[in-house]
């Protein structure tokens, strides 16, 4: 049948969806955790040096983890899914996160 999945495909599309939510994960948390970052250090009283290179730091991270998340490659197609943040469908082949994450669950 045309719309069937092989059980190797299905293999791939589950590592390429957790893959994807660890990344997603990991920008969530970063830039949640900026507020409390803040907080943290303005109750520290760290000096302004310490506390610009931390909050620099802390940025840093951000970007690389949302520039990785925009790495994620397509199950699909194998290219890169999208070219920004929470992008719905791959750019190259249409295929959307919603059905990515319906393969990798066996649905």
């Amino acid at each position: 049948m045309p719309g069937e999945i092989s059980a190797q495909d299905v293999q791939r599309y589950r590592g390429a969806w957790h893959n994807y939510v660890a990344r997603r994960n990991l920008v969530v948390v970063l830039f949640v955790g900026l507020v409390p970052l803040g907080f943290l250090i303005a109750r520290l009283r760290l000096s302004e040096i310490l506390s610009m290179s931390v909050l620099a730091g802390w940025i840093a991270a951000y970007l690389a983890a949302a520039w990785w998340l925009t790495q994620w490659k397509c199950p699909r197609c194998g290219k890169a899914f999208a070219n920004r943040l929470w992008t719905p469908r791959c750019i190259s082949c249409g295929l959307s996160k919603d059905e990515a994450a319906a393969v990798a669950r066996g649905k």
